[in-house]
């Protein structure tokens, strides 16, 4: 209730606790399928739908389309822009294509924090798209969702109240113990239309808000509410927000390092909590694999539109500015003594 509360969904909305960031799409990716026709629990998928999402988002919405009987080849991937963002006139284009040739558009999962750039989808641009067409709207926060508890940052994810549901993950961003991922639905009941199974063995007590068998897809389950819940009872919601806030200052003065350096040339831009770069010529993807090999630094690379960097992910409230210059004296030192030995680009 207090998520809902965050992002100002109405009475009547609901929630549970999957087990990650990609259950939390596969829920609302099933849930968005029945709201098309409820029929589908029983009789399976017979009429011609179709997903969206963007060309930047989590590889779990391609598994979770298999997964549902939707099939990979009916999620559209919708090219983003110049900063990873998903374009909202080619979506529009494309959801006008697909009613063309006699699909039904169904589903958008729009991303608050893309696994590569960390770009915040446009939320607000792409609500009124999804209303006009009765599309389900989904908003994966799995990386970059926790801004919610920040009054200076919420701004990321602007109409998030207009969404159908949103996820986010704290055991990334707000570093609570794996896992502790959060899903909330602007109504409750598009939980249990999805979820809910009569088994006589079970669900022989309580109403059906205790009975978290009928609103998930799990049974059995660890207790990850308590995570989540006791560290935001330790340090309350001005707390949180200062893990968030903490975050984004630590990326601010790696991205004012690497723009102020000569020898590095940055990929990633401002609000983003992952600093994508390279240093002079080194081949990236070769850098990253010689520095895991030797024991002497742990970061991964990505890609771009066409851009293969170093990506320095900064989700740790914890470490202290000398820690992340730290990084770079430890990334330019190696280098310089391996400098024969890693790749060009």
């Amino acid at each position: 209730k207090q998520v809902n509360n965050l992002i100002g969904y109405p009475e009547g909305c609901g929630g549970t606790f999957p087990t990650g960031g990609s259950m939390s799409n596969f829920m609302s990716l099933v849930m968005a399928r029945d709201k098309v026709n409820l029929a589908i629990k029983e009789q399976g998928i017979s009429q011609k739908i179709v997903a969206y999402t963007s060309e930047e988002a989590h590889y779990s919405i391609s598994k979770n389309a298999s997964f549902t009987g939707l099939g990979k080849a009916n999620v559209r991937k919708i090219k983003s822009d110049g900063y990873g963002k998903i374009n909202i006139s080619e979506f529009e284009k494309q959801v006008q294509l697909d009613l063309a040739n006699g699909f039904t558009p169904f589903y958008l999962n729009a991303t608050a924090g893309t696994t590569v750039m960390c770009a915040f989808d446009d939320v607000a641009g792409l609500a009124p798209i999804c209303s006009k067409y009765n599309i389900w709207l989904h908003l994966d926060g799995a990386f970059g969702g926790s801004v919610i508890f920040s009054d200076r940052y919420k701004y990321l994810v602007d109409g998030i109240n207009l969404t159908n549901s949103f996820c986010f993950n704290a055991h990334k961003t707000l570093g609570a113990p794996l896992s502790t991922s959060v899903l909330v639905v602007k109504d409750k009941h598009d939980l249990y239309n999805s979820f809910n199974n009569s088994a006589s063995y079970l669900y022989q007590t309580h109403d059906e808000d205790f009975n978290l068998g009928q609103t998930s897809f799990e049974c059995g389950r660890r207790n990850n509410a308590l995570k989540l819940w006791t560290m935001w009872k330790a340090i309350g919601t001005n707390g949180i927000a200062d893990i968030v806030e903490q975050e984004f200052k630590l990326a601010d003065a790696a991205r004012d390092y690497v723009k102020n350096n000569a020898d590095y040339t940055l990929y990633s831009f401002e609000e983003s909590l992952s600093i994508c770069f390279n240093y002079k010529d080194f081949d990236p993807e070769d850098l990253c694999t010689k520095l895991y090999e030797s024991n002497t630094l742990m970061v991964g690379f990505g890609h771009f539109k066409n851009k293969r960097f170093v990506r320095l992910v900064v989700v740790n409230c914890e470490n202290s500015l000398d820690d992340l210059m730290q990084f770079f004296t430890v990334l330019e030192e190696f280098t310089q003594q391996n400098k024969h030995l890693i790749k060009k680009i």
